[in-house]
């Protein structure tokens, strides 16, 4: 009974929901609190950096709640959420350079991130795939 319990739980759905949680929450790598102890995080770009990225965070739960409740619509939010953290990545290396951090950090942030948007529109936007997941998350 156990074994049959667990096998349920890792479902394609529930993980692919954990995933999609998951990352959207490291768009809070991107806020003022994860920035180097010597960086200066005051200004517009940086209080914009922490908007886009907040609301990031906030869509990417918002698509999670919805892929899990099976609604149609979850799809175009983790899309439209996916953006909205791309767009949120221009103010961040803009302010983050400025502000003196690193070159590395500022360019491993900025590539994991466009890595997980890439995944999200190439998961969603090629027609074989987006009818993969909407079969493994609509059913059953």
């Amino acid at each position: 009974m156990l074994a049959l319990e667990v096998m349920v739980m890792f479902t394609i759905r529930n993980l692919g929901g954990v995933a999609l949680f998951l990352a959207g929450t490291t768009w809070l790598w991107l806020t003022p609190a994860f920035a180097g102890r010597d960086v200066s995080t005051t200004g517009l770009l940086w209080a914009s950096t922490r908007v886009l990225s907040l609301l990031t965070v906030a869509a990417f739960c918002v698509a999670t709640w919805g892929l899990f409740a099976r609604h149609g619509w979850w799809e175009a939010v983790a899309l439209g959420s996916a953006a909205l953290g791309l767009i949120a990545l221009v103010p961040f290396r803009i302010a983050a350079r400025a502000g003196g951090e690193t070159a590395g950090t500022v360019t491993w942030n900025v590539f994991v991130h466009v890595v997980m948007v890439a995944g999200v529109f190439t998961l969603l936007l090629v027609p074989q795939l987006e009818r993969w997941v909407d079969n493994h998350v609509m059913s059953g």
